[in-house]
This record gives structure tokens, sequence and C-alpha cells, in this order.
């Protein structure tokens, strides 16, 4: 891929970026001030958000070309669709109603989209057509193409997190077809298992860093903004208190659920570890807990982006969008 290219991911707490340029990957993480976004992604101070993205493009020397970003779930629906074999613009006609018991108000507020996936096992044009399909909200997503124009940064893409891991494995999984990424974000956690090209299953636990910083507040006797910063220094040893510990077990426990269920429900499912990334995936107490109650191998996210190194875990979203890591 030639040109210069910008992946951007917005999570609760903190902004990743990835810069691809050449055959060059630069992956960069920038805490965000405390309630510029809200529990479900949104962001909250539209205004102060643009100032934050000059001074972080002006800060990190961001170079021009075109970006992408990547939408919380929140703010976006994509899921696995079959439809009849039809022209593209029948398709486009039928796709929102497929979308009809997930949004809000009439379909013609929302914008949909599709990549079209391979066969799989057992499918044919005869049972649909397989298909990745996506609807958000235009007002969302002219809001965020004027915020970042306003900031001097271009959007040209704007996509789901589901397909941005997709994006990323198709172009670096190294011939291997499945794939686990279990995602500790700030608000929750969510599971996605990627199988070629497509979305098998995805699942939201309602525990996350969040929870972890509440622990370490407690502990310390801190506001959870600045429990944030002692987590992630290990300040005190704060890691390895009792708290802390108990929400890394209940976390680990709920993703062995959810992997449990996931192979029962695909008996031919052949995962060899999980990528665990987000803001929490270098945590060593969190990692541990995982590891020992899954019983599946921890893979390296940076098998995925070479040359993002010890930032690879939180990135993988933001390179994703820019194109993959290779």
């Amino acid at each position: 891929m030639s040109g210069t290219r910008l992946g951007f991911d917005i999570g609760s707490s903190s902004m990743k970026v990835a810069v691809r340029r050449g055959g060059t990957l630069r992956v960069e993480e920038v805490r965000l001030p405390e309630n510029m976004v809200d529990g479900n992604g949104d962001i909250t101070l539209p205004h102060a958000f643009v100032q934050f993205l000059k001074q972080t493009k002006r800060e990190l020397s961001l170079p021009g070309g075109a970006a992408s970003l990547v939408l919380p779930p929140s703010q976006v629906i994509c899921r696995l669709v079959t439809m009849p074999k039809m022209t593209t613009q029948q398709l486009m006609m039928n796709l929102p109603y497929e979308f009809t018991d997930f949004i809000q108000g009439v379909a013609d507020q929302y914008f949909c989209d599709y990549a079209l996936c391979s066969p799989g096992e057992g499918e044919s044009e005869e049972h649909g057509v397989p298909m990745m399909a996506a609807a958000a909200a235009k007002q969302t997503l002219a809001e965020y193409v004027q915020m970042f124009s306003r900031a001097g940064v271009r959007l040209k893409t704007i996509l789901p997190q589901e397909m941005a891991l997709i994006n990323l494995v198709k172009e670096q999984g190294g011939g291997a077809e499945e794939f686990c990424f279990v995602d500790l974000g700030h608000q929750s956690t969510r599971i996605t298992v990627v199988w070629r090209d497509r979305v098998q299953a995805t699942r939201r636990i309602a525990l996350g860093g969040r929870n972890l910083d509440l622990a370490v507040a407690d502990s310390l006797g801190v506001d959870a903004f600045l429990a944030n910063t002692y987590k992630l220094s290990d300040y005190q040893g704060v890691l390895s208190s009792d708290g802390v510990i108990d929400v890394c077990d209940r976390i680990a426990v709920e993703i062995l659920k959810v992997i449990n269920f996931y192979q029962f429900t695909y008996r031919s499912s052949s995962l060899e570890g999980i990528y665990l990334v987000g803001g929490g995936a270098a945590l060593p107490y969190i990692r541990k807990a995982v590891e020992d109650t899954v019983g599946m191998p921890l893979l390296p996210p940076d098998r995925l982006l070479p040359g993002a190194g010890e930032r690879a875990a939180a990135g993988i979203f933001a390179v994703g969008a820019a194109g993959g890591g290779k």
C-alpha cells in the first residue's frame, strides 16, 4: 500500500493512533482528558475534542493523508447477515430492513454498508449471500467528519471494530482462519471471534478497566481518575491487592464462559489461543488470571502488528482501521 494512512480509535480513557507510511508502522496512545468521552463512547465536549485532536496532531507530528476512524460498538451495529442474490441497487434498498429490530427512528436516518464474505462450509448461492453488514446514524457520522475536519484531519473511512479486526487478520493472519480477540476496555470487556472474513461471535462483559480503577481507588483511598495512573505504574504494589485480584478473577471467569459456549456451538473450532488487546492487556495480573482460568495461551498481538512493539495490544483497532499491519 502506497502513501500515508492514519487510523484512529477513541476509547473511553485514551485515543490510539496508527500511522502507516510505506512499509512502516507507528502506533501511539494518548490519554483523554477526564469526562471528554462518556460510558457509551460519545464525545461529550466536541469543541474541546477538536482542540485536543489539534494538539495531539501537533505533538505527535502526525502526517497528512487519508484517515480512518473506528466507531465504538455503542454507535454502530455490525452483524453477519445472509441476503438473497440481488443487484447492488436492490441490496442497498433492502439492507436497512435487516436492522429494524436494532435501530431507533426511521431507516432513512441511518447509513448502511456491507462487505461480502466468502462462502463457508455448506453455504451456496441457493442459501443466500453471506456478508458483514453495518448501520450507523448519519448524524453521528457527520459529526465525526466535522470534528476531525476542524482539527485538520480528513476522514475518508469510518468503520466498526469488527471490520477493523477483519482487515487486520486478512493481511496479517498468516494463513490461520480463526482468531479470538478479548478487548479489555475501560467500561467493559468485549470478546470477538473472527473466522476468515466474518465475525463468528461477539459478546460483551460488563467488567473492565473501570472496575480495576475502582478497586485500586478503594485500596489506596484516591479517586478513580488518579487510580488509573497508580494502576498503570503498580503504585505501592496495588495490583496485588485482594480487590484487584478479585476483579481480575471475575473477568477471567466470564471470558471462560463465553469461550466455552462458543466452542460448544462451533464444534469444529480450532482456536490456538487468545489475543488479549485493549488498555488492560498489559497488566500482568489480568493476563495471568485469563491464561490460568481459560487454559489457552495468550498470543502476542505484535504477531499481527509487526513494528508496533509494546503498543500492539492497545493499537490493534487503530491499525486495522488504517489497513492492517503489513
